[in-house]
């Protein structure tokens, strides 16, 4: 197959790369002796318009270095110069180096039906100003990172990934359609397993809006999606398109960064560093997703690097918002985060063709006393078919901590209804 490196011109009359000369098949024709009348007067021509052009390209070059000198290099040696202005070096770093906000209850964010479908230029524009940039500093003043965010209230509370915000000790925020200001901006609280923070700035008087927040239950394979953020840092506002690739993607416990979050988005839109934090947008315009990662070339095998050579393309991949909101909305109310747990060790399974997930081992006391057993088959959880753990983990989040979970197992080819409270793991000793 012919390509760029060794292309072959088409044979057949009209085709042919025109001649060339001193090349086989150009046209040689023989030479004119010239007299000096000839060739004196265009000589003089191109003379005169040789000094010409010289006084203009002196003083266009003066002119253009003096604009230059009045100008900011619109990409510095060092992309975050403010680090090292603010901050002086460090070594060590702890969750209480950063700066801290308090939650405030009244804030709860809710999921909107599916809205109808708009052209792209119209999510785009509809999007662009609820998302912001996101600048962080380290205690090393040649680190730092860049990401994006989402306004999710309009008094100025944001929703990121935690991994931009991890091992930082300063953080700004600036609008992507505003004037350049950045804010500082604090943490209220963030879920390390979900990578999911949420931040608050003083909008001093702007009028921020608030992001549209959609359904992403109702994502299907195959729907047009839009990425809007903020990739390398610099390249403001950037769109990307694509479609969505898979519902409920898993990744390696060992490797991701969202070990606790539920099943991922995958798209096929591009996305780069300084995404991450930014907007999934469904074909409504409304947020469906934050951007967290994407899948990269490099094989590994039990944490290690055994192949880097491998080419893969548009693997991006989104936490669906409505299993952040759970999340979310506890960190706005309390500062902390949490983790519903059953008290089971489980796994996904089948008995007799019909699937669920079975019980291996019971570790709490709550579902015991309640008449679970090692060896059902949970067919639902509170009225959802449940046949993955993902899916299991999605009911459970969406239950809370100290909600009750109401359970259809199969034993002994009987279905049998189990009642139970749920319990937030992360406070268990």
């Amino acid at each position: 197959m012919d390509n760029y490196l060794n292309h072959r011109w088409p044979q057949g009359p009209g085709v042919q790369p025109p001649p060339v000369p001193g090349w086989p098949g150009a046209e040689l024709r023989p030479k004119k002796k010239s007299s000096p009348r000839r060739w004196l007067v265009p000589l003089v021509s191109i003379l005169l318009v040789v000094s010409l052009l010289g006084g203009v390209c002196f003083w266009a070059v003066n002119g253009i270095a003096s604009m230059l000198s009045q100008m900011e290099p619109a990409l510095p040696d060092d992309p975050r110069p403010w680090v090292s202005r603010h901050l002086e070096g460090g070594s060590d770093w702890s969750a209480g180096d950063l700066p801290w906000g308090d939650p405030d209850p009244s804030v709860s964010l809710s999921a909107q039906p599916v809205g109808p479908a708009v052209t792209g230029r119209e999510a785009y524009d509809a999007a662009l100003p609820t998302l912001v940039s996101v600048e962080t500093a380290h205690t090393n003043p040649l680190e730092g990172s860049v990401g994006t965010g989402v306004v999710v209230e309009r008094s100025g509370y944001v929703v990121t990934n935690y991994h931009i915000i991890e091992d930082s000790v300063k953080i700004r925020v600036g609008l992507l359609d505003g004037p350049g200001k950045l804010f500082d901006a604090k943490v209220i609280g963030f879920d390390e397993a979900f990578d999911i923070a949420v931040l608050k700035f003083d909008p001093d008087g702007l009028d921020l809006t608030p992001a549209r927040l959609g359904d992403s239950d109702a994502l299907s394979v195959g729907d047009l999606v839009y990425a809007v953020g903020n990739p390398m840092g610099y390249l403001t506002g950037s769109m990307s398109m694509g479609i969505v690739s898979a519902l409920d993607r898993e990744l390696d416990q060992e490797e991701s960064r969202t070990k606790g979050a539920l099943g991922l988005i995958q798209i096929d839109a591009p996305i780069n560093p300084g995404n991450s934090g930014g907007a999934l947008l469904n074909q409504s315009g409304q947020v469906v997703g934050i951007t967290c990662a994407k899948i990269t070339g490099v094989v590994r095998e039990h944490g290690e690097a055994i192949d880097d050579a491998v080419v893969l393309e548009g693997m991006g991949l989104a936490i669906p918002i409505s299993d952040a909101i759970p999340f979310i909305n506890h960190i706005l109310a309390t500062g902390e985060s949490w983790r519903p747990a059953m008290g089971i060790q489980c796994a996904a399974d089948q008995i007799d063709g019909r699937k669920g997930i079975r019980v291996a081992e019971i570790t709490a006391d709550a579902p015991k006393e309640a008449g679970l057993r090692a060896g059902d088959l949970i067919l639902t959880a509170n009225g959802v078919p449940v046949t993955t753990l993902a899916q299991l983990r999605r009911v459970l989040y969406r239950t809370g901590a100290e909600g009750e979970l109401t359970c259809t197992v199969l034993r002994a080819g009987e279905e049998r209804t189990i009642t139970f409270p749920l319990m937030d793991s992360l406070k268990q000793d």
